[in-house]
């Protein structure tokens, strides 16, 4: 079995360096044959794992945090979201924010998370498939694929706040800043939703959650993510925020106990359709800001298999 590691010496604001040597050290003891490359932009990490789709690894490994590790899963699809080869994904996190491996049951621990990988059990799970207006270039509808939630709003804008603070604050108290600022400057919008062909106008929205994880950023979560093998997105909505419901807000998203309808309502689709009639509204997805609305989400076609170390359901 031969592996291609994809290393981000930017990850966790570029203090992960140093763990970097020690992580190949841990891995050559393993005796197992592979090759690496130090990387760090998303569109050089995914030109990287096609590469190595391509060329018959049997296993690429991102070794970094979240948005390496979207990077990397990108590698493994073409635009229509179809696996390009068989291999194998797996997980060596230095990052900041680790929702995908609590969502999926990959350690973080370095010596666990290797040895995860020499005698790995396979989770087939399924991805989303995105498109939606490129950051760029708004005039290009851009397709990607993403392993834990999308977020459409407010999301985009607490990902890129928190990724700046984070290395002060950490995690949790950079997330949290992030949405209060957010909320307290950004306010809501008008959306047009369409579930599964229904189309409904949604006004004073703050931000909508489309996942498949109980992990939606940081902390923020529902109370379960969705099985394997249920082909449908959670999709969570934050809307009527004022000041005066803001404290049941952040306990509810920080709990997963989601008991106000009426300030996040929770439902479950198969495919979304979000348009923005009167506003550029941000989309982030797996702990990066990617681009614009509209958006359409729908699953992948091919699963990924993933190498865990168990499986957390």
């Amino acid at each position: 079995m031969k592996y291609f590691l994809i290393i981000n010496p930017r990850s966790r604001n570029e203090r992960s360096r140093k763990r970097f040597r020690k992580i190949l050290e841990e891995f050559r003891k393993t005796g197992k044959d592979f090759d690496h490359v130090f990387i760090s932009s998303y569109e050089a990490i995914r030109a990287e794992s096609e590469y190595a789709n391509r060329k018959g690894y049997d296993a690429i490994i991102a070794v970094g945090g979240d948005g390496t590790i979207n990077a990397t899963i990108n590698g493994f699809y073409d635009k229509n979201g179809k696996r390009i080869a068989s291999a194998r994904f797996g997980v060596i996190y230095t990052g900041t924010s680790p929702d995908f491996c609590k969502s999926y049951g990959i350690p973080l621990n370095e010596a666990k998370a290797i040895n995860t990988l020499i005698d790995p059990r396979i989770r087939r799970i399924r991805t989303g498939r995105i498109l939606f207006r490129n950051a760029a270039d708004p005039e290009m509808i851009e397709t990607r694929v993403f392993a834990c939630c999308a977020n459409i709003g407010m999301g985009a804008g607490v990902a890129m706040v928190s990724n700046k603070i984070r290395k002060y604050t950490g995690d949790f108290a950079g997330t949290l800043i992030a949405v209060l600022w957010n909320i307290a400057t950004k306010g809501s919008r008008k959306l047009l939703v369409s579930i599964d062909g229904v189309t409904v106008e949604i006004p004073r929205v703050t931000n909508i959650s489309a996942g498949r994880t109980k992990f939606i950023a940081s902390g923020i979560k529902v109370s379960a993510g969705i099985p394997d093998d249920d082909d449908r997105f959670y999709l969570l909505t934050a809307k009527n925020i004022s000041v005066k419901v803001l404290p049941r807000l952040l306990y509810q998203v920080y709990t997963g106990k989601l008991t106000s309808p009426e300030i996040l309502e929770l439902k479950y689709a198969r495919n979304i359709e979000i348009q923005s009639p009167d506003k550029l509204v941000g989309i982030e997805f797996d702990g990066d800001p990617a681009g614009f609305l509209p958006c359409t989400i729908s699953l992948a076609p091919d699963p990924l298999d993933l190498m865990i170390h168990q499986y957390n359901g």
